[in-house]
């Protein structure tokens, strides 16, 4: 672990019973997000031998999975302001290539440059300053490196989700801000990266019961005590997409993934 690393900029939500329910929805339905995994491999396309930063890294569920795809002669550092989110995450990795740093994206001290890529999923809409978080990857980055980030951006119907159920049903809030595709724009100009280019995405959450898509959320998104399995499910049936499949049930997760490349003369 780097002893270098700040978390000062930012309050850090997932810890205590936030970290655990998170914990313990990925653990009772892990195989819920693997359509997410193959998202992320997409996107990011992880390499033999690369090294890759990780921000927002959470519980490393996308962490080990990275670090499979990069091997023993690859690196990725796992970046969360949560210690107790990034617990455990280093000896989960069968090649012993994975690092963690506890901080926030704003306040990335890492005594390491030349990063080969950067990912982040679902993390952006939790960083303060996202001016500074930018201009950070961009200094971490070497010239010709890929960005990749999986986010919720304002002005979506996962945006109105958020903003109309999670920030009142969450055991610790939600307090955020959405990044617009405009600002992302920008951001990208003002930092060093290049133009970047916008995703639409629908990733199917699997289930095998239709109630587990309830409690699945329930746990996700640490729901207060008055707030329900059902009552997450029905929010989830109203703003977003519950579908039957062969398999069981889907829940249809829609992000929007911005990818942009760090300019080779930057």
């Amino acid at each position: 672990m780097y002893a270098d690393a700040k978390t000062e900029s930012q309050s850090i939500e997932f810890i205590g019973k936030r970290s655990s329910d998170y914990r313990n929805a990925l653990s009772h339905y892990a195989d819920a997000w693997r359509p997410d995994i193959a998202c992320m491999k997409r996107f990011l396309q992880p390499a033999q031998g690369e090294r890759i930063l990780e921000v927002g890294a959470g519980n490393g569920y996308f962490s080990v999975a990275i670090a499979d795809c990069l091997g023993p002669d690859g690196l990725l550092v796992a970046s969360d302001p949560s210690t107790d989110q990034l617990a455990g995450i280093e000896a989960e990795s069968r090649h012993g290539n994975i690092r963690v740093v506890p901080a926030s994206a704003d306040t990335l001290a890492i005594d390491f440059h030349g990063f080969d890529a950067i990912w982040s999923r679902g993390a952006i809409h939790h960083v303060t300053d996202k001016t500074a978080a930018f201009t950070r990857f961009a200094e971490l980055a070497r010239p010709g490196a890929r960005l990749a980030v999986a986010d919720v951006f304002s002005g979506t119907v996962l945006a109105r989700y958020f903003d109309s159920f999670i920030a009142r049903s969450c055991s610790t809030g939600h307090e955020v801000a959405f990044l617009s595709r405009e600002f992302a724009e920008s951001l990208c100009a003002l930092t060093g990266w290049g133009e970047p280019v916008f995703h639409e995405v629908v990733t199917p959450w699997e289930f095998r019961k239709r109630e587990d898509i309830g409690c699945f959320l329930q746990l996700l998104f640490s729901a207060k005590p008055g707030y329900s399995a059902e009552d997450c499910l029905e929010a989830a049936d109203r703003h977003l997409s519950v579908s039957q499949t062969t398999s069981g049930w889907a829940l249809m997760w829609p992000m929007t993934v911005m990818t942009s490349v760090r300019p080779a003369h930057g």
